[in-house]
């Protein structure tokens, strides 16, 4: 009688094993090219998110990093697989070349350099080791990016969702005996994790001891559903089993530590290299900062969530001021302006009229710490940014030429949006002449019109 529990190979199964570098080759490619447009997509819903959902949040801010660091962990991945299964396909195509291997004899290699030779592994054996160590690497690689995705869901669904959950809808405040019972549970899930995070690492540790699997089973059970380790729990046993076990331990101690300090460092990085950059004298304080986003003709890839101008030289009179709106400016809008003076005059407290009056009374700008008054507000829509806000006009005629810095605060200047540093030039258009009558003098003295001026 056969063994039930014995499974027999299907033909076609066996088939694809066999050619399992086809798709491989296929997908790596295919998931490479995606994989290297997904950081920026996830910075473009980094922003949208902040301006247009929930403001400043942290958790936002590590869920990206994790995604980030993740996917970086899969390219790596994809990368090393592609490089193994070219030398794979190199060494497949010697083995037909030159069927008879190396003809050691014809080296006539003496001592130790003959034995060296006689223990190269021959093209077949080295095809085969590649073969395992490519079709490995692919299936780690999807590994490591669901664990790394797995471990934010449990955060997620034990501290993220139920803070937010008390915090919006039961408007409960964090503080007193309520927020040290929530700290003392957010400490309680940090241990779970930890523990689950060691028994990861350490190839399943815990559940060697027949006393402790027992009290450990519920828990992994727990945890095993908030993280989704059925979809890469196959290729852990499988590499665990197969594999050097201390290799295995020490390449997942080394990736866990490399995904924390990673992932930190994705969030607290403002700009590309700060991580790694030694320069000393530099800073992007605030005011001490010419941000390139702050600027519409500079820099349309990363704008400025807090405002922008026209350029970082102004020519004219008249400088053009957006205003990013986000959930977190109108938060703060809506709770420091008093409607009840505004209703007398706009009895409608829905009308777009009423919430450009609270702009106009909550935005104030300064111009070299002089406070300055700014025209009527409008809504506005960047199209090129994507970006929704409010648009004002600020005359700037009375100011001289050169540097000026552009301050901007909100609610009696206890809200600080942005500061930004412009040059105003009237090189080619001097105060106090009209446009028109200087274009009129030059056209006179039958001078070409200056640069810039248009019929």
């Amino acid at each position: 009688m056969s063994d039930i529990n014995q499974t027999i190979t299907p033909k076609w199964l066996s088939e694809l094993q066999q050619r399992s570098w086809e798709p491989e080759i296929l997908l790596s490619g295919i998931v490479l090219y995606g994989m290297f447009k997904v950081p920026g997509l996830l910075d473009e819903f980094l922003i949208f998110f902040k301006l247009n959902i929930f403001g400043n949040s942290q958790d936002i801010d590590n869920l990206v990093a994790l995604f980030k660091m993740g996917i970086y962990w899969l390219i790596a991945g994809l990368i090393l697989h592609l490089i193994c299964r070219g030398i794979w396909i190199g060494m497949v195509g010697l083995s037909y070349t030159f069927p008879n291997g190396i003809q050691k004899q014809k080296l006539n290699y003496q001592g130790k350099f003959n034995d060296k030779v006689n223990q190269t592994p021959s093209y077949e054996l080295i095809v085969i080791r590649l073969e395992k160590i490519s079709s490995s690497l692919f299936s780690i690689s999807f590994m490591l990016f669901m664990s790394l995705i797995g471990g934010y869901l449990f955060f997620l669904a034990l501290v993220v969702l139920p803070f937010t959950i008390i915090y919006i809808y039961f408007d409960i405040g964090f503080s007193g005996t309520f927020f040290e019972a929530f700290q003392i549970y957010v400490l309680v899930i940090v241990g779970l994790a930890v523990i689950a995070l060691i028994d990861f690492i350490s190839l399943g540790y815990f559940r060697r001891f027949r006393w402790f699997a027992k009290i450990y089973w519920p828990l992994h059970r727990f945890v095993s559903v908030l993280t989704l380790s059925r979809f890469y729990r196959p290729i852990y046993y499988g590499v665990v089993t197969n594999f050097n076990k201390w290799v295995f331990f020490g390449f997942l101690l080394i990736f866990t530590l490399i995904s924390i300090f990673g992932a930190g460092s994705i969030t607290d990085t403002t700009y590309p290299g700060d991580t790694y950059s030694r320069l000393e004298l530099w800073g992007n304080t605030r005011g001490y900062m010419a941000y390139s986003g702050y600027y519409d003709d500079q820099n349309q890839e990363l704008p400025s969530t807090r405002a922008s101008i026209p350029s970082d030289i102004i020519n004219g009179d008249v400088l053009r001021l957006f205003v990013v709106a986000n959930i977190t400016s109108e938060d703060v809008m809506m709770e420091h302006m008093s409607l009840d003076s505004l209703k007398e005059v706009y009895p409608d407290t829905a009308s777009l009229a009423l919430k450009l009056k609270i702009a106009k009374s909550f935005f104030k700008v300064y111009l070299d710490d002089e406070l300055v008054e700014t025209g009527m507000w409008f809504s506005h829509y960047k199209y090129h940014t994507k970006q929704r806000g409010y648009l004002t006009y600020i005359d700037i005629g009375q100011f001289p030429e050169g540097t000026h810095m552009l301050k901007l605060t909100g609610s009696n200047n206890e809200y600080s949006y942005a500061e930004i540093p412009f040059y105003r030039d009237i090189t080619i258009f001097p105060p106090g002449i009209p446009i028109q009558q200087e274009q009129d003098n030059k056209e006179s003295d039958f001078q070409p019109k200056p640069f810039g001026i248009r019929d």
